[in-house]
């Protein structure tokens, strides 16, 4: 069986979830500027409401997992599949993660002093560096992903109960790490995520379908996914600001919600900006095609971006705002460029 054709619109959604990643990690200084300020009032509110970005990355996954392999699944692609994808997404991690374990040493203490040990940890938890996390998420869902396809495959309540099953799942974990044990790297594992991984596998099987629903009810999803991100980013406020005192599961619960809803409002837009062939949407199909190195390489030039020490200075915050808006554009740019880049020499090096 031929593969199904390429999901083009999904490019342009990767396009904003990557700038979204660009947009928290170039505003994260900022948030810690002084309480009450409109400088840091406003970057907080973007730096916050821009959080759904990790789970529209995963979401995308099992989307374009379940879209491409869904038809033509057989236990027997097993291995070829985590040969494919792993070595795919590994050897990059493993390669990125050395380099950021070294380039931070030189940053921020001027020396490399190489741990084994050390760097061993760090790749199987993935913080070598602050972004390197979401690897090991995707990495988990690759190693598990045949046999959810294989189990969703033979059995057809649970394709049709993805979606409950996966928030199931997810509010089980958080209710067990929340209120009885935490666990360990409890952000890196999984089972954080099964909501919305689930729900692209859903997406991937009845893809048309439910993007038919999305358009038919647009208004209600939109307003779902602005009350859900609004109550979110405004109990952070209130919390930040000592106005409220807001149990954790409550900001869970309208992530959750806020984060099930953003696809369902940007692939249908995205569509629509496809469809009129415009040159904006063409940018951001080219963005979302080179989202990967971007992701990547960004969190390099920002840290030598951040070296210019620009102080938040009382009275000219609007320097430390400026610097905040440069080192947004200068990371999206500079890291789109250099993507660029190494596709091309990949290219030429490919085509000799």
């Amino acid at each position: 069986m031929s593969p199904k054709p390429k999901l083009t619109e999904i490019d342009i959604v990767r396009a904003i979830a990557i700038f979204a990643v660009l947009l928290i990690h170039s505003t994260s200084g900022a948030t810690q500027l002084p309480i009450g300020t409109a400088s840091q009032t406003l970057f907080f509110i973007l730096n916050k409401a821009s959080l759904f970005t990790v789970p529209l990355f995963i979401w995308i996954s099992g989307l374009v997992l379940f879209y491409s392999y869904y038809d033509r699944w057989e236990p027997g692609m097993t291995y070829v599949f985590w040969m494919k994808r792993l070595q795919k997404i590994l050897i990059p991690y493993m390669l990125w993660s050395i380099f950021y374990y070294m380039y931070n040493q030189i940053m921020f203490h001027g020396t490399v002093h190489i741990d084994m040990f050390y760097l061993l940890k760090l790749l199987l938890s993935g913080n070598a560096s602050y972004h390197l996390y979401y690897i090991v998420i995707i990495v988990q869902f690759y190693v598990l992903f045949p046999f959810i396809m294989t189990a969703v495959k033979r059995y057809s309540w649970l394709r049709q109960g993805l979606i409950p099953l996966g928030i199931g799942i997810q509010a089980a974990i958080y209710t067990c790490h929340h209120w009885i044990h935490p666990l360990p790297e409890y952000a890196s594992l999984f089972v954080s995520y099964t909501a919305t991984f689930c729900f692209g596998a859903f997406a991937g099987i009845y893809y048309p379908t439910l993007i038919t629903w999305a358009l038919r009810y647009k208004k209600w999803i939109g307003s779902m996914a602005l009350l859900a991100g609004g109550a979110f980013v405004g109990m952070l406020l209130l919390q930040q600001s000592a106005l409220a005192d807001i149990e954790n599961t409550w900001f869970e619960l309208a992530l959750l919600i806020y984060c099930l809803s953003v696809p369902l409002v940007f692939v249908p837009w995205a569509r629509k900006l496809e469809a009129t062939g415009s040159r904006f949407g063409a940018i951001l199909s080219a963005l979302g095609t080179a989202s990967f190195g971007i992701y990547l390489v960004h969190p390099a030039i920002l840290t030598l971006w951040d070296r210019m020490d620009v102080e938040p200075a009382s009275g000219r915050l609007w320097l430390y705002d400026l610097h905040t808006l440069a080192a947004l554009f200068i990371g999206l740019l500079g890291s789109w460029l250099l993507a660029r880049g190494y596709a091309s020499l990949m290219k030429k090096g490919s085509a000799r």
